[in-house]
């Protein structure tokens, strides 16, 4: 653990997809002085990976939507549109599980060699989560139907945007995934190299 935290105690309150851990720390402040202990909890989630997919020669985005929960018990719109997404399993790359996410997710085929947006923190004031983010470029032309793995039960529909309607989704906030809006700024920024190859 980092120099700022000292544990006290440590505690699995569950166990299942996400883990949920309780820790008794204390923490050194700025000015070199340390708090009492303090109770934190902490979601410890699996890395994963983000992916979108870009077609430069039809200047078409392929994107998801699926069903979400908790957009569902905030009551917000329960379909989400999102980039593909999927965790890192045991022994893989962060490549290999773009090549798995986006065929499970898509049935489009990467051209090329994915481009690395970025790796990131999705929420650190609660959970371990950390995002590997890339562009991969596909021929959108004949993206589309439904997806998704049986035995996860899920239920997803791919659609091909032209990339202006991708940008007019992302401001007026029919998009609100935060992986997906922060993929579709970096888009923003390195569509015209894309698109000249």
């Amino acid at each position: 653990m980092e120099e700022c935290f000292t544990l006290v105690a440590e505690e699995r309150r569950h166990d299942g997809f996400l883990k949920l851990d309780r820790y008794a720390v204390r923490q050194r402040r700025f000015d070199g002085t340390e708090t009492p202990i303090l109770d934190r909890e902490v979601v410890t989630a699996a890395e994963c990976v983000g992916v979108l997919l870009y077609d430069p020669a039809r200047d078409t985005v392929v994107l998801i939507e699926q069903a979400r929960l908790p957009p569902a018990l905030m009551g917000l719109p329960a379909v989400q549109v999102e980039i593909v997404a999927g965790r890192i399993e045991a022994g893989d790359t962060p490549i290999a599980a773009v090549h798995r996410e986006v065929r499970e997710e898509t049935g489009c085929t990467i051209l090329g060699e994915p481009e690395q947006i970025a790796v990131a923190l999705t929420s650190p004031g609660y959970n371990t989560e950390r995002i590997h983010l890339y562009c991969a470029l596909v021929d959108s032309s004949a993206a589309g139907g439904f997806h998704g793995l049986a035995a996860e039960h899920e239920d997803i529909r791919v659609l091909a945007l032209p990339y202006e309607r991708f940008a007019e989704w992302q401001a007026a906030g029919r998009i609100m995934n935060l992986f997906t809006l922060h993929a579709g700024l970096w888009l923003a920024l390195h569509r015209e190299r894309l698109r000249r190859g």
